[in-house]
């Protein structure tokens, strides 16, 4: 399969490869990836600040105090796909699953039958914002109790147990993927990507996302 993949805020496309260099490895050589850098610079994430240097140049897909960004985030990606596209499936961690879950809503709620992927990993995946947000002063979370499903393709929704930065929001983006298709793998990790230092957690990680890639291939 051939994966578009997102990085979270305050990183950068080339530390999203070195955080899922471990994952990819055990994945195996029939896949294959596609980095996409955010435009906005922003300040290096607390998560990654003691092992990256606080003077490299490091971003976010938009600001979430500043809903326009946004709406220009959903376009930029829908445009990123149509051109650099075809896609099978989408990796994407923190704020770039936030942003990829919108976009699957936004799309489907234009077409039910546009969907620009197969499958979805979502790991530590931040709650999507509401995507109609044009003329709004501040991006307001989707409610899964008012929304219902928003993601309706099969997904692997990886989180940690302890995760102090972000925690539950990987719970509530997880409610807003089709139930029957979504596999979840809690690790004993917090906000972050399973690495080679912890090998069960990478294992079962690898085992969500092979689950989900199979079930895309038959769905």
């Amino acid at each position: 399969m051939h994966f578009l993949c997102l990085h979270g805020l305050g990183t950068n496309s080339q530390i999203l490869e070195t955080q899922t260099a471990a994952l990819r490895y055990e994945l195996g050589d029939s896949h294959t990836y596609d980095f996409v850098e955010g435009t906005i610079p922003c300040p290096i994430s607390p998560e990654i600040a003691s092992y990256f240097p606080a003077n490299d140049n490091y971003y976010g897909y938009f600001d979430p105090y500043a809903p326009k960004t946004f709406t220009k985030a959903l376009d930029d990606l829908e445009a990123f796909i149509a051109r650099d596209g075809p896609f099978d499936g989408v990796l994407a961690y923190s704020h770039g699953a936030q942003l990829t879950a919108a976009m699957l809503g936004r799309l489907r709620s234009r077409d039910p039958f546009a969907q620009p992927f197969s499958c979805a990993v979502f790991i530590s995946g931040g709650i999507p914002y509401e995507f109609a947000c044009d003329d709004v002063k501040e991006l307001r979370y989707v409610d899964p109790v008012r929304s219902g499903v928003l993601v309706h393709i099969p997904t692997a929704n990886i989180w940690g147990k302890n995760d102090v930065s972000y925690p539950g929001t990987s719970e509530v983006l997880s409610k807003l993927c089709r139930p029957e298709w979504n596999t979840t793998f809690v690790h004993t990790g917090g906000h972050n990507i399973p690495s080679s230092k912890a090998k069960s957690d990478l294992i079962g990680s690898v085992k969500a996302i092979r689950r989900t890639i199979d079930r895309a291939l038959i769905t």
